[in-house]
């Protein structure tokens, strides 16, 4: 196998030059028309003064123009980091402007180069013709190529440098580890300023198909895994749940998925259950990180926990004085393996913090029982409350069993007597109703009292990081505002159910009202589409239907 991301793309280019190998909402390209794409791009970078020293800027979203980027800067040897065009412009210079020798490559029309910037535009013109880089580079595995950013989930971005072998060992293992093929055809709903890679690797590694696309409301991406053929789908569980509500539509073909794998957050044991009896797909959860590379642990479909380490990768738990967890026990886990990186780029006291002689110490605490490793929360994360340890996880997992709550995070903070105290910040779902006493009476069903929080704050959305993860460092220092259509238009059984039960009170809304309309609406709500009917006429009509219960 080559040793090189872009070596890879010229095998399968020798091998199977008309086999499709990307598509995306517009295109499709196979894998001699992706190695002719890189090409060009490589030579507009290269006429733009690119080379080995420089860092490029990745701007592009979810489409084949992503992975030609990609892989052209593999061809020049220089380094590629993805780019997110809303950051601040303090937070894309502290970044992007730690490197002298760079420039952006950017498939956004509408982006705004800071001043000074050198940017090369990519666009529909790199899909055609034979245009290539002047010279050719000698890359090695042992490159520092990829220029990953970390989420910032627990603290300020970092980068980890990644190598050609360090990612391809990643992707073998993941391959191997899950059992695909060449024959299946991946797409992942992860975004692309974090681990862009997974986008599209695995398609590359087997020689297979990758679909990209951008559509976001969850009828359009089913409608475009069905027309593609995906049979493996990664995503965040929020968007997996979404997409088994309407995974039975009649104008969808969805059998040929036979696997979803969750990440990125916690997945719940209701969630998972509820996906597969919807479903019938297996679902898998898996954690990983920037820092190796990618998926490290796996579990089985429908479980909790994690049973499989990644093939190639070694984990181990540590307690609080660094001794190994021999048998059953809670402790940090480590990880070496051939994925692991080295270091942070330009940041010597994380580095040193983190990664000790090949192992990287992840901050996060697991539990080992029963041959599986169970997630329980960040060492930064462990709330001491008047001496006794309160992991958020566990009591985050309590308060969403109440059937009123659709998201909560607990945060710690500093208290003069009790050392810390932690508060949750839940949100109900839209039309809930509770107070602080209910809720700590309810929680008392499944939490020692200690564990229990001290202030419980109703809020009306959580600040969330540009992966869709909750920005905990944002968490009660700025409320999100409501987003009135989608709580209106929400995936919300009851509110269906509620809607059906009593669509003949809505006869009273102006004359010859078609109940077939509430199934019509339903259709429209399950897209994320608001139809014919304008979104202050849906509140009227909500409110009528709420005053007109509460009269009986």
């Amino acid at each position: 196998m080559p040793g090189t991301v872009h070596g890879l793309l010229e095998k399968w280019a020798r091998e199977k030059p008309g086999a499709i190998a990307l598509c995306d909402d517009r295109r499709e390209l196979t894998y001699l028309r992706w190695l002719n794409a890189s090409l060009k791009i490589a030579a507009r970078l290269e006429e733009a003064g690119c080379d080995e020293d420089h860092v490029v800027g990745c701007v592009a979203g979810r489409n084949v123009f992503l992975p030609c980027i990609f892989t052209a800067v593999s061809m020049l040897g220089a380094r590629f980091v993805s780019m997110n065009p809303d950051w601040p412009p303090h937070e894309r210079q502290r970044v992007f402007g730690r490197w002298s020798r760079r420039l952006v490559a950017s498939a956004d029309p509408e982006y705004s180069p800071l001043p000074g910037e050198i940017t090369v535009k990519i666009d529909e013109d790199v899909l055609s013709g034979n245009e290539k880089p002047s010279r050719k580079v000698n890359v090695t595995e042992d490159r520092e190529f990829y220029m990953n950013v970390t989420s910032a989930s627990t603290g300020q971005a970092k980068i980890a440098p990644i190598t050609h072998a360090q990612l391809l060992a990643n992707t073998m293992g993941v391959v191997k580890t899950l059992g695909l093929s060449g024959d299946d055809v991946h797409t992942s709903l992860f975004g692309v300023y974090g681990h862009p890679h997974e986008l599209f690797m695995r398609g590359l590694y087997l020689g297979g198909r990758t679909l990209l696309t951008e559509r976001r409301f969850p009828r359009d991406l089913l409608r475009v895994i069905s027309d593609k053929g995906v049979t493996v789908i990664m995503a965040l569980p929020p968007q997996l749940v979404t997409l088994s509500q309407l995974w039975n539509r009649s104008d969808c073909d969805l059998s040929g998925v036979r696997m979803a794998e969750a990440g990125g957050m916690y997945v719940s044991d209701v969630m998972m259950e509820g996906f597969i009896r919807k479903t019938g797909v297996e679902l898998v959860q898996v954690w990983g990180s920037t820092e190796t590379a990618g998926v490290v642990l796996v579990g089985q479909s429908g479980k909790q926990g994690f049973d499989r380490v990644v093939d190639g990768y070694e984990v181990r738990l540590l307690d609080p004085d660094g001794e190994p967890v021999e048998s059953e026990g809670t402790g940090e886990l480590w990880i070496s393996g051939p994925g692991v990186v080295e270091r942070y780029q330009g940041d010597r006291p994380q580095t040193e913090e983190s990664f000790r002689d090949g192992w990287y110490r992840t901050g996060d605490i697991f539990r080992y029982w029963n041959g599986k490793y169970f997630f329980l929360g960040r060492r930064g994360g462990l709330i001491k409350v008047s001496g006794m340890k309160v992991y958020p996880l566990e009591v985050e997992l309590a308060i969403l069993r109440h059937p009123a709550v659709t998201d909560v995070c607990v945060v710690g903070s500093d208290h003069p007597t009790r050392g810390e105290i932690h508060s949750a910040y839940v949100v109900l779902k839209p039309g809930m109703e509770m107070d602080v006493a209910e809720m700590r009476s309810f929680l008392r069903e499944h939490l020692d009292e200690y564990k229990i929080p001290k202030l419980v704050n109703f809020v009306r959305g959580l600040p969330r990081t540009a992966n869709g993860k909750i920005d905990r460092n944002a968490v009660g220092t700025r409320e999100m505002a409501p987003d009135y259509r989608s709580e209106l238009l929400r995936l919300d059984v009851e509110l269906v159910k509620l809607l059906n039960q009593r669509a003949e009170l809505m006869l009273m809304i102006g004359g010859g009202f078609d109940p077939a309309w509430v199934d019509e609406q339903v259709e429209n709500a399950m897209g994320h589409n608001a139809g014919p009917i304008s979104d202050s006429s849906i509140r009227d009509i909500m409110r009528f239907i709420i005053s007109e219960l509460g009269k009986k």
